[in-house]
Order: structure tokens, then sequence, then C-alpha cells
């Protein structure tokens, strides 16, 4: 193979993964993120209309308890991987490529992403009722990319374990 074709010098080639692998982790945040954001949107929508004993069911305390906590779970799952994409940007690929800080930024933005993805998945198809599931309606593919999005990232248990390890090692 040329030398114009090798990605990165010959040698760094875990490095380079490494790199790459942060990135696209980061991205898939970014994606999980959105769906879980534009779910909510739809449910918040869904919640206004739909009218249950003469009210809309979004007036209902419990639904707009859910409501609010996928709010607050969108917003943590925004906030992480925006800390971890900040973080990946600063770091001096050369000298930090296995900075603990930056590992544990990207966990963390992993760790909300599928547990907090996993929540507001559940939640709007609850709060939709059947029509959450049913394939002619749009909310379905949410909740099929959340869970993608969870199962590719890993799941949040494994994202603490990372997260335990990293900070043992970096000693708190």
């Amino acid at each position: 193979m040329d030398d114009g074709r090798i990605l990165g010098e010959p040698g760094r080639g875990a490095q380079i993964a490494r790199w790459l692998a942060a990135r696209a982790t980061v991205g898939l945040c970014a994606v999980a993120a959105g769906v879980a954001e534009r779910a909510l949107e739809l449910t918040a929508s869904y919640a206004r209309e739909r009218a249950q004993f003469g009210r809309p069911i979004g007036s209902f305390q419990a639904v707009a308890q859910r409501l609010a906590d996928a709010y607050i779970d969108v917003e943590a799952i925004r906030l992480t991987m925006w800390q971890a994409a900040w973080q990946l940007a600063c770091a001096d690929d050369d000298e930090r490529p296995g900075d603990a800080e930056v590992a544990a930024a990207v966990a963390t933005a992993k760790f909300w992403a599928a547990d907090a993805g996993h929540r507001v998945a559940h939640t709007v198809v609850h709060v939709h009722g059947g029509l959450g599931i049913d394939t002619s309606y749009p909310l379905h593919r949410y909740f099929l990319a959340a869970k993608q999005a969870e199962f590719t990232l890993g799941g949040a248990a494994r994202q603490l374990l990372r997260l335990g390890d990293l900070l043992g090692r970096a000693g708190g």
C-alpha cells in the first residue's frame, strides 16, 4: 500500500482507533439527544391535544411529571454530549489520547445517552399508549432509534463500570 493511503503514522493504529472511537461515540450521543428531543416534542404536543375525562392528558399530574422528567433527561443527554465534545476538541491528540478526564467525559455522555435515552423512549411510548408503538404513527421510529443507540452505546451499567475504573485509576 502506498504511503498516501495510510491513516496516521505506522505504529500508532491503536491510538488512532481510540481517537476515532471517542469521536464516533460523541456523534452517536448527539444522535441520541436529537432522537430523545424530537420524541419528547411529539409527546408534549400529543399530551396537549389528547383529552381524557374532559381535559388534556398533559394536565394530569402524573403525565406532567413524566414529561418534566423526560425534559430533564433530554437536557442531561445534551449537556454531557457537549461536555464530551468540548473535552475532545480541547485535547491535544498527540499528548493526551488516553487522558482520564476526556475518557470520563465520553463515558459520562455514553451513560446519559443510554440511560436517559432509555427512560425517555419508554416514557413517550407510555404517554401515547398503544399509539406509541403503532407503525402507522411516527413515534415508533424514535423508540427504535433510541433503543438502537442504547444498545450500540453499550448500556448504562457498562458505562458506570468504565467510569468507576477510570476514577479508580485516576485516584478519584
